[in-house]
């Protein structure tokens, strides 16, 4: 039988390092701040941020609808610091892209280039390497600390099977304690 391994997350103190290092003065910082913020607070795997579509997004509502595995369709709630930076980002990118997050010459960015851009951050910054993935990894277990049930987590993340959620979200050991030591008899 094959051991399966636990996928690993990023801490909040790691994701504040690496966004810190991020020069949103420049149109490239702004866009790569919210394709991390996209993965890491709403969930989205690499390719649906890199494919995100501007006719995607409801501004209005704070959300956006991806198409993804499976051509399945989901609606996918944004918190206010993502809209802030989508909001920024929509205001300097080449006009007439239909890819929202695209390169400065208006074309889809390359799933590869988020990783690689993701290993220049994170050296940067001096934390551990992160990739596209454990972002999602980590906006799961986040959304379970932060009292979502796990069907919730099932439908941000666009999930067939609440198992393979349950794959992506990790138990905080310190809470886990914490609760222990609460119970009473």
């Amino acid at each position: 039988m094959t051991k399966r391994r636990l996928p690993t997350i990023v801490t909040k103190e790691e994701v504040r390092k690496l966004i810190s290092v991020i020069n949103c003065r420049c149109m490239t910082g702004k866009r790569n701040l919210g394709l991390i913020l996209l993965m890491y607070r709403s969930g989205l795997r690499v390719s649906e941020a890199v494919g995100l579509r501007t006719s995607q997004i409801q501004w209005a509502e704070g959300q956006i609808r991806i198409v993804g595995k499976g051509d399945k369709e989901r609606v996918v709630p944004l918190d206010y610091p993502t809209i802030v930076a989508l909001r920024d980002w929509k205001e300097v990118k080449p006009k007439g892209s239909k890819t929202f997050l695209c390169t400065l010459e208006g074309n889809p960015v390359n799933p590869r280039y988020v990783n690689a851009m993701l290993e220049r951050y994170c050296k940067r910054a001096g934390i551990k390497r992160v990739h596209a993935h454990m972002l999602r990894h980590t906006c799961a277990t986040e959304l379970l600390n932060d009292d979502f049930n796990i069907r919730e987590v099932q439908d941000i993340l666009g999930h067939a099977d609440i198992r393979t959620t349950q794959i992506y979200t990790h138990v905080n050991p310190i809470e886990l304690r914490g609760k222990m030591k609460r119970r009473v008899l």
